[in-house]
């Protein structure tokens, strides 16, 4: 230790200087107790090399310790800066280092870098949308649906009609929810709910429906009914303009609620009974064109035909006739044989 006294003049923070004062006034009787032995442990474990100490506050604290506050150093009773102070210049032979609170749960250590908030995942979806049809049990008779019709105009409205009758009895004011299976679409959502009737009835409707889909009810503790299916039906229209040349007309099949790329089949009728002649893919437009030659003579009646396909049912359009030019059929009469 120097045997230069340690600076201790008067801070100048006046709550700084108040500190000072109260430490270096007399010590009571309890923090003298154990004086002695701290002195003795001190000088035990001087080290063999002279240091001198920087003329600083940190000095000034050490020298504070010494003259009155050991006993209240090893007991980390001094204030947190000075008692941390003490610790730097004393921990080898036991002064502790400031008593920190124990951080709360979740909260991040003392220096740890702050990480940037991130955005909480979506909660899952309520368990009063997911559907038990997988591990549901079938109502057997309890919980019944029936389609007012089976197939329906693509872009209508489908009628379905339950009925839950536990033990042939029907149970009133139960919520009972519609499930919907798209013919193309993954697993099923729910389309609907309602309540029963006195009857234990229940009427849902589902509008605008696009494509083919399989509907089945659930009630409470899982009860499913069967599913039932309905096919929907896409008009398809044909219309005939003239082509870019003598004797070619154009027919073109249009079908808006079909798929693009879906096949579209041409049709001529002869004998009462209709023959295919072509086929087109519909574009992106949901039409195609085909090309037919207007006859020399007389009519030919033509129709497309939307093959059926999950996402939608068979549907045929009307026919139209393309009949001879009277101009053509003159030219046809003079022409030699």
């Amino acid at each position: 230790m120097s045997a230069d006294p340690p600076d201790l003049t008067e801070p100048r923070d006046p709550a700084l200087g108040g500190l000072v004062r109260a430490l270096i006034a007399d010590g009571t009787a309890d923090e003298m107790a154990g004086r002695q032995a701290a002195l003795e442990m001190f000088r035990s474990s001087r080290r063999p090399r002279r240091r001198r100490f920087a003329v600083s506050m940190s000095t000034a604290a050490a020298a504070l310790v010494l003259a009155g506050g050991f006993a209240a150093a090893y007991a980390a009773a001094l204030p947190a800066p000075v008692q941390h102070i003490a610790y730097r210049m004393l921990g080898s032979i036991g002064v502790p280092d400031t008593q920190r609170p124990a951080p709360s749960p979740g909260a991040p250590s003392p220096g740890a870098p702050r990480l940037a908030a991130s955005v909480p995942p979506r909660p899952p979806a309520p368990a009063a949308t997911a559907c038990p049809c997988q591990d549901g049990r079938p109502g057997a008779g309890n919980l019944v649906l029936a389609a007012a019709r089976a197939q329906i105009v693509a872009g209508g409205t489908a009628v379905l009609a339950g009925r839950l009758a536990p033990g042939g009895r029907p149970e009133a004011g139960v919520r009972i929810r519609l499930f919907e299976h798209a013919g193309a679409g993954p697993g099923w959502r729910e389309a609907g709910s309602a309540m029963t009737g006195r009857d234990g009835d229940v009427t849902l409707t589902v509008p605008h429906l696009t494509s083919n889909a399989s509907f089945r009810l659930a009630a409470p503790r899982g009860v499913l009914s069967p599913p039932v299916a309905i096919t929907v039906l896409p008009p398809v229209h044909l219309g005939l303009a003239a082509g870019g040349r003598a004797g070619v007309d154009l027919l073109t099949a249009r079908a808006p609620f079909a798929q693009a790329g879906d096949v579209v089949v041409l049709q001529e009728r002869s004998g009462g009974t209709w023959y295919r002649i072509g086929e087109r893919v519909l574009g992106q437009d949901h039409r195609a064109v085909f090309t037919v030659l207007v006859p020399l003579s007389g009519q030919a009646e033509y129709r497309v035909v939307l093959p059926g396909t999950t996402v939608h049912g068979r549907s045929v359009s009307g026919w139209v006739r393309v009949a001879a030019r009277s101009a053509q059929v003159r030219a046809a009469r003079r022409a030699p044989p």
